[in-house]
């Protein structure tokens, strides 16, 4: 990644602002309909057809009270609804890729913009789709 950005700066760089910087991974601004999301560069993978995708299975029980899951689902419904589901990507880079929880190495607001193909509240499934790389 060419520059450092922190977390609160790259949300920063979409307009948008983190409910917590501790523990937001996404965040929105409903004056612009911009909707910001955290998200780690190896967990991205190619489709078939050749676009890049990022899926989220369901997750762990504890991790569906968190705060900031909570709010991701809130922000990917919110884009849905308001955005056409189109959402603004910040590339983290893991400390560990192993760790549980992860915690941010390095991260950096990008050009891509990826839509919600998929969501699930109840069980934290999404997946998002890249157009336009």
């Amino acid at each position: 990644m060419p520059k450092k950005y922190t977390h609160t700066a790259a949300f920063a760089h979409f307009g948008t602002a983190p409910v917590n910087v501790q523990w937001s991974w996404s965040a929105r601004n409903e004056g612009t309909k911009t909707v910001a999301v955290t998200l780690w560069q190896d967990e991205f993978k190619k489709s078939p057809g050749g676009r890049l995708v990022y899926e989220r299975g369901p997750i762990w029980a504890d991790s569906k009270t968190s705060r900031g899951h909570y709010e991701l689902m809130e922000n990917l419904r919110w884009a849905l609804d308001h955005c056409d589901g189109w959402v603004k990507v910040i590339i983290a880079v893991a400390k560990d890729k192993n760790a549980k929880p992860r915690s941010i190495k390095e991260c950096a607001p990008t050009k891509m913009q990826v839509k919600v193909m998929q969501l699930d509240e109840g069980s934290g499934e999404f997946s998002l789709e890249a157009f336009g790389l």
